[in-house]
């Protein structure tokens, strides 16, 4: 069993990742794509972000679960 608190810790802490991965990307994200390679590179990125925040939210939720 997880310890509420850690966990709750811990998800925080996730959270802040994910935040930090958006924060760290979003110039990237709110420029048009000039030309095929840049928008190719965006679509990357989009691609990176979304799997990082996704393995965050799957972590997460493991710890919001806890033992149940």
């Amino acid at each position: 069993m997880i310890d509420e608190r850690l966990a709750r810790d811990a998800i925080g802490l996730l959270s802040t990742a994910a935040a930090m991965l958006i924060e760290d990307a979003h110039d990237a994200l709110v420029m048009r794509p000039a030309d095929a390679a840049s928008a190719a590179a965006l679509a990357s990125l989009l691609e990176s972000l979304g799997a990082d925040i996704g393995a965050l939210g799957a972590a997460a939720s493991v710890l919001a679960r806890g033992d149940r």
